[in-house]
């Protein structure tokens, strides 16, 4: 008993300090100061495409004004892009003033909004506190996940743990809402939100990546089924423009509108660069063709043939990488898999020797039926596959005919002739 009540008496003491603390490293704020919710446009580059979100706190009685943004990674992290590929990357909390981050997005001329929240003086003070507290260096870092954790869904979490939000179920709503939404906020998206009942992960980022179609090829060749899973209200904001629409039509549990006032900060001064002509659906059905062609001389299409398979095998190994030996949750079960197939880097290599083996008969025979039944069944299948992905299966199944059912070249045609 006598153990109890002196962890009873360590727990209080405890408690008293951290509250003292808390509220020594948080000021208690004015009753004119704000929270706000901060959404940056999208910018040019693959890092900015999706837009920003940051928390900002404004208090002039108090001279506060402060922006938390989760958002913040070290370059000169050790081992960077290794920790980056593999989903080890610790991104932090920082607070900066505003005038910084406005500054930072003035020079890139993208736009920033700004919602103010509707709190009570107790609602802005736990939040204060609540930023203060996890800005410290042992709080701040976090592993980051683009789709579940990051600069946005902070924010969210933010919302739903210290104000008890009620999220408007909005993927239901009519798509000419979407004229009322942007009357309502005075802000005109970069990238058009889709209000399609139905969205996956996946589906979200197209908008975003019209004008970046090969990032949009690299993105989609390294998400696999999951990022196919249809998004919840909940899942839409990991997109800081998804989040912005979220909280514009957001309630507290007791009614209030969760935005009391909504407020243009910088306009888009720079456009966004539109997409160039060399995208990858027209290289890969170049490829195609030059598959085709390749096949007038053996030689040459052996040649092709190594190339192209070790390319696909090659591609499979980064796929098999990222599915196994990485902590992205959206990069597993990667149906890309079925056509770059890390085995061709063994077949294409001894397929001279294995041309009139069973094993490599079979092996090419398998290569020809699974790609002609991804390209029957293409509509069907389950993950989304990238538009250039087409071409590539298409060459796929036309290289490996040859070697699954001893199809002759033209070459071997006119030298029969002969």
């Amino acid at each position: 008993m006598r153990n109890f009540h002196l962890f009873g008496a360590i727990l209080f003491f405890s408690f008293i300090f951290f509250t003292k603390s808390t509220f020594a490293l948080s000021p208690a704020l004015s009753e004119d100061a704000q929270i706000t919710l901060l959404t940056a446009s999208p910018g040019d580059e693959l890092y900015s495409v999706f837009g920003h979100s940051a928390v900002r706190v404004n208090d002039p009685a108090q001279d506060i004004d402060l922006v938390f943004n989760y958002g913040t990674f070290d370059f000169d992290t050790p081992n960077f892009y290794v920790k980056f590929a593999r989903g080890k990357l610790l991104y932090k909390l920082s607070v900066v003033p505003m005038e910084y981050f406005m500054a930072e997005y003035r020079f890139d001329g993208r736009a920033v909004f700004e919602q103010v929240l509707n709190l009570k003086q107790i609602e802005k003070q736990r939040i204060f506190n609540f930023m203060m507290v996890n800005s410290l260096p042992e709080n701040a870092y976090y592993q980051y996940d683009f789709f579940y954790d990051n600069c946005a869904t902070r924010i969210r979490d933010l919302a739903d743990d210290i104000l008890d939000v009620q999220w408007f179920e909005y993927p239901g709503i009519v798509p000419e809402y979407l004229a009322e939404i942007r009357s309502l906020l005075n802000y005109e998206f970069a990238y058009q939100p889709s209000f399609e009942t139905f969205r996956s992960l996946r589906d979200m980022l197209q908008p975003f990546l019209v004008s970046m179609p090969w990032s949009a090829f690299g993105i989609d060749l390294a998400l696999g089924l999951p990022a196919d899973k249809v998004a919840t209200v909940q899942d839409f904001m990991y997109l800081p423009d998804e989040m912005l629409i979220a909280f514009a039509l957001a309630q507290h549990s007791d009614g209030r509108p969760l935005v009391a006032e909504h407020r243009l900060l910088l306009q888009q001064t720079i456009p966004l660069s539109p997409a160039g002509f060399f995208t990858p659906e027209k290289l890969f059905w170049a490829v195609f063709i030059l598959a085709m062609l390749s096949f007038i001389n053996r030689n040459i299409s052996r040649i092709f043939d190594k190339t192209f398979f070790s390319i696909l095998g090659i591609t499979g190994v980064v796929i098999l990488f990222l599915w196994f030996f990485t902590d992205h949750l959206t990069t597993k079960i990667n149906l890309n898999i079925l056509w770059a197939i890390p085995t061709h880097l063994y077949y294409i290599w001894v397929s001279d020797y294995l041309r009139k083996r069973k094993t490599g008969v079979l092996y090419f025979r398998i290569v020809s039926v699974l790609s002609l039944a991804m390209l029957i069944f293409w509509p069907f299948i389950p993950q989304g596959f990238n538009s250039a992905f087409f071409p590539i299966v298409l060459t796929a199944l036309v290289k490996s005919l040859p070697y699954g059912f001893h199809i002759p070249y033209l070459s071997d045609y006119l030298a029969h002739e002969r």
